[in-house]
């Protein structure tokens, strides 16, 4: 993982077999941002992602591998008892030119992965939202 800071933003650049999620919960805890939203591309070749069904309040899961191009990956940093969450979504195409897409849960680069991220400098956080068993932003 590379990074610089250009005006307030961050540019990071992940590399070949470097993990999205995992490195940028890692960035974010080293630099200490506790809101923030971003949005990349680029090139993997393994993901997980994901897709909640409000009635049932529970995820599917569908991994991907091969050749895979990020379309669009954008999401937000918060926090919940004090962690941080990443949560975004990803829409990649295959080698057929099809897209497919969800919450991201994981996803390996292949080539590279270009992250542009805004920190909002200040807390936003999440509680668990009884009705949908999701955690929710809370402004409260």
């Amino acid at each position: 993982m590379k990074y610089k800071k250009i005006n307030d933003k961050w540019f990071i650049i992940l590399a070949k077999g470097e993990k999205v999620v995992e490195k940028l919960t890692e960035f974010c805890n080293k630099k200490d941002i506790k809101a923030g939203f971003f949005k990349a591309i680029g090139a993997i070749n393994d993901v997980e992602m994901a897709h909640f069904d409000p009635l049932e309040k529970k995820y599917s899961y569908k991994k991907m591998s091969g050749a895979l191009e990020i379309v669009s990956l954008m999401g937000n940093v918060t926090r919940k008892d004090n962690q941080i969450i990443i949560h975004s979504h990803i829409s990649v195409s295959a080698e057929n030119m099809l897209v497919y897409g969800g919450h991201l849960k994981e996803a390996i680069v292949s080539v590279t992965c270009e992250i542009a991220l805004v920190d909002l400098k200040t807390t936003v956080v999440r509680t668990l939202d009884k009705d949908s068993g999701l955690n929710l932003v809370d402004f409260s």
